[in-house]
This record gives C-alpha cells, structure tokens and sequence, in this order.
C-alpha cells in the first residue's frame, strides 16, 4: 500500500474509533491515557480556554500539575480561529497542534524555562557542529513557526533546521524537528512526532521530514529522555537517557555529575541536507560529554529562573 494511503487509512481508523467510541475517558479514547483531555468549550465560551491556561501556567509553576499541555476533542477551524479573535494579539494560549477538523484533537503546550532550554540546547549543539564544517550558510535555523499540514491541520514546532536554498516554494517543513515535553507521558510527545511524519509527506513540493528529535524532561527526578524518530519506524532508533549519579552529592557545577546511556546519537548529514557530505562535512554526533552538560545546564537553568 503508498504511504499516502496508509496515513489517511490510520487517520481515518483512527476518527472512526472515535466516533464509535462509547467510552467515558476520552484520553483513552485518543491513547493519551494518564492525561486530562476535555472537550473544547462552544465557541461562545471559547475565551474560557485563555484563563484555563492561565491557572495550568499557576499550576506549574506551584507544582500542583505536571501537564504542561491543555488537551481537547471536537475542535474544529472555528474554534480555533474564534479563540484567536479572543487575543488582542490574534494569538493561541500555547504552542499549538491541531489534528484537523476530521479528528477535532488540538493541544496547546504551556511552554516552561526547563522545556525552552533543553530543545534550545540540543539546537545549538547541532548549530555550532554544522558552523565547525563551514555550513552556517547552507541551512535555516526553524523555530515556532506555524506549519500547515493536510486540511485542516496545523502546527507549531519547537525548533528544526531545514536546508538552504530551500527545496522548493510553499510552506517549507524543516528536514529535522526538535520537540520538548516536561513531565508529561511519552504518548503526549509520540503525538507530536506523528504529526510532523504524516503532514510532511515524501514528494511532495514542501518536502518531508526525515528526522524528529523528542526530549522528554522529567523535573522531580532531573531525568531527560532523548529519542530519534524516522519514519514509519515502530520504535525509536536511538534514546539516550540523563540521569543524575546515583551516589554523588548533588552538583550544577560537575558534568560527571550526570549519568549517560545510549550515547552518542548521530545524524544523518544526508537526511538534513538532502545530499552526500563533502570535504569535511560529517554525521552531526551528540556526545556523550555533551548531553552530561546539557543535562547539568538545564538543571542550572531551572535552578536559577
């Protein structure tokens, strides 16, 4: 079966079982089980949504909640272009996906220091590699942007890079999308890497997206998860996990501090720049004395905001 088909036959598949469903927990319903998903209030009441983030921002904040992510289900186009004309700014209350009008699932993600930090982090690791091969002109850095997908769908990334000049005019996808979650169950973020996946189809004039890098922060245990993602794989190719040491006192200041497995993680060069490496291009390698410094720097970061 193309590809083609067997995204919209999950797709659907997946609307189907939502509509048939005679379940009372929706988050099972959406396999988001574990997470608080509600339906999205009318479009009279819509305003409601910029306050619940409002209080889900307190929550954080004051521990009380470890969701960073308001979840709802029937949302359609006009919910979402009614809320916005609620905004002064004409803006969403958090980083947006929306699953389209056919599924009605949007989430909007509180977005925290430690969230910011760890996919900025890992971004500018891979920046200052690619500077070091001389390539600083030949990729754009992609940060928020809203990128619209099949329909209706549409969403707003963490950070990316795609190559320069572009592949083509449109909406151009980046070739490598960061995403962070904090606290939340991997399923929440699997969501995220589906999107990116089945909204950037091969061969199509935008390009597709060959990798998504997920992190995962876990701020009670100072834990974070690294996964790599290709696509139509069941599994990740890679994970790399930071822990803290199991023996050592606490400490911001020593890298040795924290615990790597699954180190290093490498990038394809070919699926970021759609072509051969040359002269003294490589695969972009995540150390693992990288990833110990970015587990005590988001940490120090937390510490300090």
């Amino acid at each position: 079966m193309p590809s083609s088909s067997r995204r919209s036959a999950r797709l659907a598949a997946q609307a189907q079982r939502s509509a048939n469903s005679t379940s009372d927990d929706p988050a099972k319903r959406f396999g988001l089980a574990g997470l608080t998903v509600l339906p999205i209030p009318n479009i009279d009441d819509i305003a409601t949504i910029h306050t619940q983030a409002e209080e889900r921002r307190a929550q954080l904040e004051q521990g009380t909640s470890t969701q960073e992510t308001l979840i709802y289900y029937n949302a359609t186009t006009s919910h979402l272009n009614a809320l916005c004309a609620t905004d002064p700014d004409g803006r969403y209350p958090g980083r947006i996906t929306f699953f389209g009008d056919e599924i009605g699932l949007v989430f909007f993600k509180m977005i925290q220091p430690v969230h910011e930090f760890a996919h900025l982090c890992l971004f500018l690791n891979i920046h200052e590699l690619l500077f070091m091969m001389g390539l600083s002109e030949k990729y754009v850095p992609v940060g928020s942007s809203t990128y619209k997908g099949i329909g209706t769908r549409q969403k707003e990334g963490d950070s990316g890079i795609r190559p320069n000049p572009p592949r083509s005019a449109g909406n151009q996808f980046p070739t490598l999308a960061i995403e962070a979650g904090n606290s939340e169950s991997l399923p929440r973020l699997h969501r995220d890497k589906d999107w990116w996946f089945d909204n950037s189809p091969p061969n199509q004039p935008e390009g597709d997206v060959k990798v998504v890098l997920l992190i995962k922060v876990y701020r009670p245990t100072k834990r974070i998860v690294i996964e790599q993602w290709y696509r139509y794989s069941q599994s990740p190719y890679a994970t790399v996990v930071i822990t803290p040491h199991p023996h050592k006192p606490f400490s911001l200041q020593d890298n040795s501090y924290w615990v790597v497995q699954g180190a290093p993680m490498v990038i394809p060069f070919q699926d970021v720049f759609l072509r051969p490496s040359e002269g003294q291009e490589t695969d972009i390698v995540l150390t693992e004395d990288f990833f110990a410094n970015m587990g005590r720097r988001c940490w120090e970061n937390e510490t300090r905001v």
